[in-house]
């Protein structure tokens, strides 16, 4: 297996930390990436005393914020000659309405915003570094919803906790098949995921503190797939429960739900099309 170089936000906690470790170990160098950098610092000198093949390195950014997603790109792209793989995994999940700046709700800002905006600021070094590969952490989630509630979005003031989170997934899962058809042809793939129902902060976050879920390595061993196997790396725009290739929710598939994403998305960040 080629070594690749992997960055993959959220890696201080959960799915995120676990995978850290797993390709870490695999021989791949990986970017870690946290809000907290106490946390990162731990995290990284973890890795460290692994005594993984590849150095790793920590980056410290507030998704929510626009302007340190930016900042990010710009980071990684300075520290780093290529970019084999991004993995957006960070998410959150919302109890209670908690309104980002730019007056764009937390869950959506997070899950989905930031993700886009991080993927437009690193798609130079990707290509660069072709062939490359996108991951975005969706969740089985965004089967519930059957009509996306287009005025609501994104301050999301009438708010419901796992409405606005499976709205946040459903727009993962149709950007990245729109992201998927922009991308045709540079030599970098966007594919997402759902990996399992996981024991981690986000699913405490929703069941009220109770435990559940597998263990987060478990959900790790998806994302590695996506990631680094041979064949993940042959398609481009598909969604993926645990590491097969599954057919996604009707309204993740209709081109009108895709595009309207779409070019929300790069409205609400400010980016130029692609």
């Amino acid at each position: 297996m080629a070594k690749k170089t992997i960055l993959i936000t959220g890696s201080t906690d959960g799915i995120g930390r676990a995978a850290a470790y797993l390709l870490a170990e695999q021989g791949h160098r990986i970017l870690i990436h946290g809000r907290d950098r106490a946390k990162g610092r731990a995290v990284l000198e973890e890795v460290e005393a692994a005594a993984v093949p590849e150095q790793p390195a920590l980056f410290i950014a507030d998704l929510s914020v626009q302007d340190r997603v930016r900042d990010l790109a710009e980071e990684v792209a300075g520290a780093c000659d290529r970019l084999d793989v991004l993995i957006n995994n960070a998410g959150v999940f919302m109890p209670e309405r908690y309104v980002a700046p730019g007056g764009i709700e937390m869950t959506f800002a997070v899950n989905y915003l930031a993700g886009l905006l991080l993927t437009h600021g690193l798609l130079p070094l990707l290509s660069k570094s072709a062939p490359a590969r996108v991951v975005n952490v969706a969740s089985i989630a965004h089967r519930s919803v059957r009509a996306v509630d287009w005025e609501n979005i994104p301050a999301f003031e009438d708010y419901d906790a796992y409405g606005a989170y499976a709205t946040s997934k459903l727009g993962v899962v149709a950007c990245t098949a729109r992201l998927a058809s922009v991308l045709d042809g540079t030599g970098v793939t966007a594919n997402s995921l759902h990996p399992g129902v996981i024991d981690t902060k986000l699913l405490r976050a929703y069941t009220g503190g109770r435990d559940g879920g597998a263990p987060p390595e478990k959900g790790a061993a998806v994302e590695a797939h996506l990631a680094t196997s041979p064949d993940a790396g042959e398609v481009s725009g598909r969604y993926f429960e645990a590491t097969r290739w599954t057919r996604p929710s009707p309204l993740a598939l209709d081109a009108d739900v895709q595009e309207r994403f779409w070019e929300m998305g790069l409205d609400l960040v400010g980016a130029d099309r692609w």
